[in-house]
């Protein structure tokens, strides 16, 4: 295995042939046309390779011993995240029944041994450039065009996962609704500009409250909600509202005009206080509702009526 370390800016394309100078040209003509380079020399090796990395492309040979190219592209296919890779098969065999069984396999080109040079150029490129597309497309709808962080559809999607991988583990998870005090009079004081440029700087301090692991989304509005997973101790969910409630009652400087805000939160914990993702989403709302009516800029775990 042989990997051409990245620049974080160039697509990585990785390589899987048994051949060593088939390997060899691929790599030299690809870095020539500045791309990141990744060699294998199996599908087996393709697969360890997968688990570490995840390339931009794959060329894929057909013809190897032991895990073929076919085999090995079904392999990838079965993978939650590899669909989104493009693969495409190099082969010496161009009849129609090989090339029937390339695609049935997952592949999303093939390309011919002596290879055109010029053809794979311009076949990387448009799958490439595809691939950036789609992942556009999926941003989009999958995140807040304001704060880029998940939107309603993915946390709603997190949730349910985290859920799922709490019941499966035996563990517990919080969940937190963050609703920003007296946003509306930011909003009819000083206009839509600020009231976007609070939201905007609220939800980077935000992502400094929470761990990578945890999930941060804007639900709309002004309302904010975050999943911590895997709570291990009953104080974890109540640092978090702690450094929320901290970082929140900072001043903003919104284009020269500087306000302040503070946050009302309402925090629920799975299993304990509910066993759906609904009456889970019900008890953080109300719980958050309680800290308004208590005085707002507090936090206040969910309690039964």
């Amino acid at each position: 295995m042989n990997i051409c370390a990245p620049t974080g800016q160039k697509s990585l394309i990785l390589i899987v042939d048994d051949d060593a100078q088939s390997r060899d040209s691929l790599a030299a003509f690809l870095e020539q046309n500045g791309y990141d380079v990744a060699t294998v020399k199996d599908g087996q090796e393709a697969l360890h390779f997968r688990t570490l990395t995840i390339p931009d492309l794959i060329l894929l040979d057909v013809l190897m011993p032991n895990l073929d190219g076919l085999a090995t592209c079904r392999a990838l296919r079965k993978e939650s995240i590899s669909p989104r890779i493009p693969i495409i098969m190099l082969t010496g065999l161009f009849d129609a029944y090989s090339v029937d069984h390339a695609f049935e396999a997952g592949a999303d080109d093939y390309v011919t041994k002596p290879i055109h040079w010029a053809v794979l150029r311009q076949r990387i490129r448009l799958h490439l450039e595809r691939r950036d597309m789609e992942a556009r497309i999926r941003h989009q709808a999958t995140f807040d065009p304001l704060t880029d962080l998940p939107n309603r559809t993915l946390f709603l999607d997190r949730l349910q996962h985290a859920i799922s991988m709490a019941v499966r583990n035996q563990e517990s998870l919080a969940l937190l609704f963050v609703d920003l005090d007296h946003f509306k009079e930011v909003n009819d004081t000083l206009g839509h500009a600020a009231r976007d440029e609070l939201l905007r700087q609220a939800g980077i301090r935000l992502k400094h409250c929470v761990r990578h692991s945890d999930t941060l989304a804007r639900l709309g509005g002004d309302e904010f909600t975050i999943i911590i997973s895997n709570v291990c101790q009953p104080p974890e969910p109540q640092i978090v509202a702690e450094k929320i409630r901290s970082t929140l009652s900072l001043p903003f400087d919104l284009h020269g005009r500087v306000t302040s805000i503070s946050a009302s939160i309402g925090i629920t914990l799975f299993p304990t206080d509910a066993d759906s993702l609904e009456t889970l989403l019900l008890n953080a709302d109300q719980a958050m509702y309680q800290a308004k009516n208590l005085g707002r800029n507090r936090y206040q775990f969910f309690t039964p009526p």
